[in-house]
């Protein structure tokens, strides 16, 4: 902690206050978060290590591994997929509705895996990014929590106990990663944060924002976890990763994410 004064004079003394403000909400809630600076400076931090299931933010990664195949010319964005019966899965998104043959590209299938978090789309994709490339890029950058291990609403791998995972300081790192450069070329970086900006789900770290706040995010939800990660743009960029468990509404979930949204934005991004 000494270290910590030293390195960043303001940390001890905003992590008081934000632990506070962190017991104002209900006992029963499981919160988990991380605050950094686009440097990767720490802000705040709760239980920021622990590991869960990721939920649709998964869909970070796996948009960037399908942006370095693309770089790497083995995925042309502009190519036509075609769609099958067989790729057509339930839960978020449009691509179920549509025709079976109905041409769509690969451009389209990012934005939508990424506005309305289209498992459809998300799937099509792995399968041509390949899951396994997906979980050694992930592995050689070091990311031992953040894993996926099946694709959009398999619920038998699911039942199985294979499960898709990361933890606040895993996307948050991929996340600062990302918008350093580390992986990708300026234009693909780019596009990735058009996705991420265009986000359809505005009722977590959005919520309670001054209106006109730009943040480039992706929400996940399942019955037991909502989560949010991204990075607010603000005067000073904000990363920004959060996971409630055990809520009792998915309303009371998405309050807690907004008021610690607000909070961040007002504390550390201006």
């Amino acid at each position: 902690m000494f270290l910590m004064m030293l390195l960043f004079p303001g940390f001890v003394s905003g992590q008081e206050d934000w632990q506070g403000f962190m017991q104002q909400f209900p006992d029963h809630l499981d919160i988990s978060l991380q605050i950094q600076d686009e440097t990767g400076a720490p802000l705040f931090q709760q239980h920021a290590d622990k590991k869960i299931p990721s939920a649709s933010i998964i869909k970070i990664p796996i948009l960037i591994a399908f942006m370095e195949k693309v770089e790497n010319k083995e995925i042309d964005l502009d190519a036509r997929y075609s769609l099958q019966a067989t790729d057509k899965v339930a839960g978020a998104g449009e691509l179920q509705h549509l025709p079976d043959g109905s041409g769509i590209t690969f451009r389209y299938l990012a934005e939508e895996m990424i506005r309305i978090s289209d498992n459809t789309a998300t799937n099509i994709l792995i399968q041509a990014i390949e899951m396994d490339y997906i979980q050694d890029w992930l592995k050689e950058n070091g990311y031992e929590d953040t894993q996926l291990n099946r694709i959009m609403m398999d619920f038998k791998a699911i039942e199985e106990g294979r499960q898709n995972y990361t933890s606040p300081q895993e996307i948050n790192d991929i996340l600062i990663n990302l918008w350093n450069g580390k992986w990708l070329k300026e234009n693909s970086r780019a596009e990735i944060m058009h996705w991420l900006k265009g986000s359809a789900d505005n009722s977590t770290i959005p919520s309670q924002l001054p209106a006109g706040t730009m943040v480039a995010h992706k929400t996940g939800t399942l019955d037991y976890v909502r989560g949010d990660a991204g990075i607010i743009f603000g005067d000073k960029p904000l990363v920004l990763s959060v996971f409630v468990e055990n809520f009792n509404t998915m309303e009371e979930a998405e309050s807690v994410i907004g008021r610690i949204a607000l909070k961040s934005f007002r504390d550390f991004g201006r």
